[in-house]
């Protein structure tokens, strides 16, 4: 490689360096604003090529009454001080989250009963969305799933707002 192109190519890699800290530290660290298109984009395809192998999984129970109850009731009991009994997920007046905490109740989800439920099993990563494989049987978490559809098939969210 020449003197020439050797001296390109430091310039690039330098000029790299100082864009990427110069976005880390311009990048909104609050946990109480919106984050970027960047970040948003970036998170979803994380999330969604994380959870890919579940996505075919398919829910063992109807959503019968008595399914939907226990459903419920163990929503009531493990997710509703984070998502709302609503389901519409972070208020204004409520614990700020960052990653905001997503609404469930209402409008369109992309995500598979499957991923639905690797999610509660699992949790994700570096979000206050913790595992509850030791929390909740398997059975448990599918009956929140359906109660989490249950809540999907109710009014719009309300989107997060933005301080």
């Amino acid at each position: 490689m020449s003197k020439a192109a050797s001296k390109v190519a430091l310039f690039v890699i330098a000029a790299i360096i100082v864009f990427a800290l110069v976005s880390f530290l311009r990048e909104n660290w609050s946990a109480n604003e919106s984050p970027g298109i960047i970040e948003t984009v970036l998170a979803k395809w994380a999330l969604n090529r994380a959870r890919s192998s579940e996505a075919d999984a398919r829910n063992p129970f109807a959503p019968t009454p008595e399914n939907l109850d226990d459903g419920k009731a163990a929503y009531e009991k493990q997710c509703a001080f984070c998502h709302g009994s609503d389901g519409k997920g972070q208020s204004e007046t409520g614990i700020q989250f960052y990653p905001p905490v997503p609404p469930l109740a209402g409008g369109q989800h992309e995500l598979t009963d499957g991923q639905i439920s690797s999610i509660i099993s699992q949790g994700i990563r570096y979000t206050a969305m913790p595992s509850f494989t030791r929390a909740l049987p398997p059975d448990e978490i599918w009956k929140v799933v359906l109660w989490v559809r249950h809540l999907q098939s109710q009014q719009p969210a309300a989107p997060p707002s933005n301080r």
